[in-house]
């Protein structure tokens, strides 16, 4: 009825007019989803050509004139499977019939030779559906961009399983038979697949709000491409019944047995870069960037303060400010590490006017007015920290300070030594995708760790060799591409016996930037990881990353950072932990010296009355293969602000006193912080 009509319209406005799709089709799209009627198998037909080397190509045609006024042209297209990249192998190796049923889809032969059954909901896309070319075969309509029959559209890759694979799409070892299939799906599968997520705006982001990937059935994979389709095909989540359909519908009228099509690369990002269709297309079409020239693209000052507030600099304000002795008063947001505080003494204030110390994990901007308020206040961030603490300004930061310095021809690295060769996908996706075909084209290493830019505990990350993957993760928001450490210095976890790679949290305090005055608490974190490490599987997230929120909390280590040197010692007789620290101490102060002598916004600004505590993400790595002549290098792998030091103050129950002294109070205590 209209009451129930309108509860629709309300729940689900917000997606139909971001997919933008036509009003005309809401009501009987309301009714269509109410009454689960999938009725395209009424109005298309699947026509599949069989190859002379037996393989398959399909198109979908229309069974009668399509109107794209008439409300009730829009159809369901059901999804064959919905999940995260992450978790797509398990998937196929453990959910029944599964892999059987996507092999099908994406024509990967089945060894046992059988029949596999046709799933699809259409009525259109079973038996009577798959009428071979040669018995069906549509006329072309002269208005329409797709170019000839469907022998010619193999060239053109108008038909998902006709365009020929990139050679960056990837490989892997093959087992057996099984797992040769898998492989192949996880290879194939991006030329098949969509985005969609689900934002929930009252909470923290968690595995809830990433990205998922889905498979359109049977009849959905089919529908070809072109760059002037007739149709568009768009996700939408019903509420109700809390299950995604594509909605699938003309933009403009279409004729008997004519083809359908749609863009496959309609996007967000081909609408801001309409220039980048080939790259974007390079699943399908592949592209050959080798003969561009290797280069990072730098951005202008309102890069670094878009979608944020712009700090608000102090005017003639002194250079430093003194820390404060005695009772602090704290005007606290966050009380983590004040409630932790054993040796010194606070008072909780709610006024800036009367605070020593701002304490806050909130956006801090208006240091003008700080300073006009309470010049003697103290407060736990700098301007424009964003450039260590955001994973993409980070990178081009440090890229920027190092912009006149060449590429290292042998090794295809930029300077510096301690930071991975980084790509920006949103404004840099062409000149990443050149880079990764030289590097292919030169027997490199080309493994690739994606991640989003502002996200940490390594939600929504993703390890791959696979070019096809990459260009595709562009689609499901902003990321970043950081050349994956193929070599990392290994541990063996003395609760598993597996070799593992591991990464090592610092906690820095900086009480000033110009000049640096920079320390160092003396003990770390070491996050492992829980399986071997190797390169075979680069989708298994217990190899490849090290993060704290594993579901089983039994596979965390915990260990204390002079065991862990100790033992690392042993396995390596021939480092010296010491040598090591001076290392890290090094790349740590030159990273931050780094940020900080540009000019704002693309660098930190020194702000007389800014501390603050960052955690420093390390890892270690060989520079060769040789156990002989090889080196031990350290990598600066990113910088996040107020770090949860909930493990920091239960291992070492002074630390927040020590924290909080060298700050706040210009008291450093040599045996628990090093000055860099």
């Amino acid at each position: 009825d209209e009451e129930e009509y309108e509860i629709f319209e309300a729940r689900h406005i917000g997606q139909l007019a971001a997919a933008a799709v036509p009003t005309h089709f809401w009501r009987r799209l309301y009714e269509k989803l109410t009454n689960e009627t999938f009725d395209a198998g009424t109005h298309f037909q699947i026509l599949a050509e069989e190859s002379e080397d037996g393989s398959r190509s399909y198109s979908v045609v229309a069974l009668n004139d399509i109107d794209a006024s008439d409300p009730n042209n829009i159809f369901l297209v059901d999804h064959a499977w919905t999940f995260r990249p992450q978790v797509a192998r398990q998937h196929l190796r453990e959910i029944p019939g599964l892999l059987d049923r996507i092999c099908a889809v994406v024509d990967i032969e089945n060894p046992s030779n059988e029949e596999t059954e046709n799933y699809s909901d259409y009525g259109g896309s079973g038996d009577e559906a798959d009428v071979p070319v040669e018995e069906a075969k549509p006329q072309q309509p002269a208005d329409t961009d797709v170019a000839g029959s469907s022998t010619e559209m193999k060239h053109n890759a108008s038909f998902v399983e006709s365009v020929p694979a990139s050679p960056s799409c990837g490989s892997m070892a093959v087992e057996n038979d099984e797992d040769r299939r898998i492989n192949e799906v996880l290879r194939r599968m991006w030329l098949y697949i969509h985005t969609y997520t689900m934002r929930f705006t009252d909470k923290e982001p968690d595995e809830s709000d990433m990205p998922v990937w889905y498979m359109p059935d049977e009849f959905g994979v089919r529908i070809g491409h072109s760059a002037n389709p007739n149709f568009r095909m768009v996700p939408m989540f019903y509420s109700p019944q809390n299950v995604a359909y594509s909605l699938l519908f003309p933009i403009r009228n279409v004729k008997v047995d004519e083809l359908v099509t749609r863009d496959y690369v309609d996007s967000v990002m081909l609408r801001e870069r309409t220039d980048w269709r080939p790259i974007l297309m390079h699943p399908w079409l592949p592209v050959d960037l080798c003969q561009e020239k290797l280069q990072h693209i730098f951005q202008q000052d309102e890069f670094f303060t878009e979608g944020r507030t712009a700090d608000i600099l102090p005017i003639n304000a002194p250079d430093t400010v003194p820390g404060h002795k005695g009772k602090l008063r704290v005007l606290a947001e966050s009380c983590q590490l004040i409630d932790n505080l054993k040796n010194v003494e606070v008072e909780k204030v709610d006024r800036l006017e009367d605070a020593d110390v701002i304490w806050t994990r909130k956006h801090f901007f208006d240091y003008r007015n700080l300073y006009e308020k309470n010049p003697k206040a103290l407060v736990n961030q700098f301007p424009y920290e964003t450039v260590l603490t955001v994973k993409d300004l980070l990178a081009t930061s440090i890229q920027y300070a190092y912009k006149d310095s060449s590429l290292d021809p042998k090794t295809m690295r930029w300077p510096p030594s301690w930071f991975e060769t980084t790509f920006n996908l949103n404004t840099e996706l062409p000149q990443f995708v050149a880079y990764f075909q030289q590097r292919e084209r030169r027997g490199l290493d080309n493994t690739w760790i994606i991640k989003p830019w502002n996200l940490a505990r390594g939600l929504d990350m993703h390890v791959t060799d696979n070019l096809c993957y990459i260009i595709r993760l562009v689609e499901s928001g902003p990321k970043i591409a950081c050349k994956y450490i193929e070599r990392p210095v290994l541990f063996r976890r003395p609760d598993t016996g597996h070799m593992v790679k591991f990464d090592l949290r610092y906690i820095v305090l900086v009480r000033s930037l110009r000049p640096p005055m920079i320390f160092l608490y003396n003990d770390f974190w070491i996050r492992f990881a829980i399986n071997d490490f190797s390169l075979y599987e680069l989708d298994d997230y217990e190899t490849h990353l090290t993060v704290f929120n594993y579901n089983d909390s039994s596979k965390v280590l915990n260990m204390r950072c002079e065991d862990f040197t100790d033992q690392l010692e042993k396995m390596y007789p021939k480092l010296k932990w010491v040598d090591i620290q001076k290392k890290i101490n090094v790349v740590i102060k030159e990273a931050l010296v780094t940020l900080s002598s540009g000019t704002p916004p693309r660098s930190i600004a020194p702000n007389g009355q800014s501390r603050a505590m960052y955690g420093i993400d390390i890892m270690l790595k060989w520079d060769s293969d040789d156990e002989k002549t090889r080196n031990l290098e350290v990598s600066l792998i990113e910088g996040n602000f107020m770090p949860d030091c909930e493990r920091a103050c239960k291992f070492y129950p002074d630390f927040a006193d020590t924290v909080f002294k060298t700050l706040f109070m210009d008291e450093e205590d040599l045996s628990k912080v090093t000055a860099l």
